[in-house]
């Protein structure tokens, strides 16, 4: 089932949140407590009350369009719906598009489940697909998109854990990804060009000030601040940038090696502080690199458990210069948090040759 306008005189300017989902199975249950706590966050909700469906559909269609997030909830009764999937192949030819953002939700039933169609998920989309074989182009369309939506970083329902803190950890990665569409708007809506400077290199090493890195939120000063501090031994100023208050970390750099040593190994690190107002967060953050035709390279490690108060180097990955031009890039990421996450400056990156 869909998403339809709830708000009656008063239309939010913020970027529209559509929500697919199986309302007869949701609708009076965990919808009515989702809905409540993303519109508190000032969140543009779009959610079908009114269940008009075949006189409907194309209009749902034409929100989907002008959503830029859907979330798109898999429960137990889901793939019992033609009009979830119809909504879905909508869905997936908007995100095949590059227009819409889409979160895959997991309530109570295992990602793999839906991934591979397995036991009663399953089962009832192919009995779905059995009623509609005069309608082979429908169902290819609903075949595919369960191939395609359910692969995209989504977010599970937690063991042990209550319907209202996974309603929590839904609305965190909701304001993310609304953060990172919202930083990269100007006023009037249209992309905003990220001016980037190039790292300092030499065939040795390649040096990124914290200015050379992309960081999610920076540009709102509510989120994090750029300062200068000064530092022994030749007390230079030094330009960081110091985390105030996030709900989530993406710091990444993107490098041509065309200039380095073939044959040499070269190693990325992040250089950052973390400070003793670090709490822990809720998930473990991770250090990934990615290098073309090689395997991704990732880490994971908490914060909390690093020497305080000093410059500390993570490793991303370590990688061969080729004797063609590749561009590699490198991450640190902590994407889901509920809580508000503090305590951490950071310097920069270096790629420098594995000793």
């Amino acid at each position: 089932m869909a998403a339809s306008s709830s708000g009656i005189g008063w239309k939010s300017t913020r970027p529209q949140v559509f929500i697919n989902f199986r309302g007869q199975e949701l609708r009076r249950g965990f919808i009515g407590f989702l809905e409540p706590a993303l519109k508190n966050e000032n969140i543009n909700v779009f959610i079908d009350e009114l269940e008009l469906r075949g006189r409907d559909l194309q209009n749902l269609f034409v929100r989907i369009k002008e959503s830029k997030i859907t979330l798109v909830i898999f429960s137990k009764d889901y793939a019992n719906s033609e009009w979830c999937l119809d909504e879905l192949a909508k869905i997936k030819e908007c995100m095949d598009l590059g227009n819409l953002y889409v979160i895959p939700i997991f309530y109570k039933i295992e990602p793999s489940v839906v991934k591979h169609l397995q036991g009663y998920f399953g089962e009832s989309f192919m009995n779905l697909q059995s009623r509609y074989t005069h309608d082979l182009d429908r169902t290819r369309k609903w075949e595919e998109a369960l191939a395609s939506v359910p692969q995209k970083f989504g977010l599970p329902f937690p063991e042990n854990r209550t319907d209202w803190d996974f309603i929590k950890s839904i609305v965190v990665e909701v304001k993310r990804v609304l953060e990172h569409i919202e930083g990269n708007s100007n006023q009037r809506g249209q992309p905003q060009a990220i001016q980037v400077q190039q790292p300092d290199v030499n065939f040795q090493r390649a040096m990124f000030s914290v200015r050379q890195l992309k960081i999610s939120g920076s540009h709102n000063a509510r989120y994090w601040i750029f300062e200068s501090i000064y530092e022994p031994p030749n007390e230079a100023a030094i330009e960081v940038a110091k985390m105030k208050r996030c709900y989530y970390l993406e710091v990444c750099g993107k490098f041509d090696t065309k200039e380095l040593i073939y044959g040499t190994r070269y190693e990325v690190v992040f250089v950052v502080r973390v400070e003793d107002t670090m709490t822990r967060w809720n998930n473990p953050a991770t250090a990934q690199l990615m290098v073309p035709d090689n395997s991704l390279q990732e880490r994971e490690f908490q914060f909390i458990d690093l020497i305080k108060n000093e410059w500390i180097e993570i490793q991303a990955g370590v990688f061969d210069a080729q004797p063609h031009k590749e561009k590699i890039a490198f991450f640190l990421y902590q994407h889901q948090s509920n809580i508000r996450m503090t305590g951490l400056l950071v310097k920069g990156a270096i790629i420098r040759p594995v000793e």
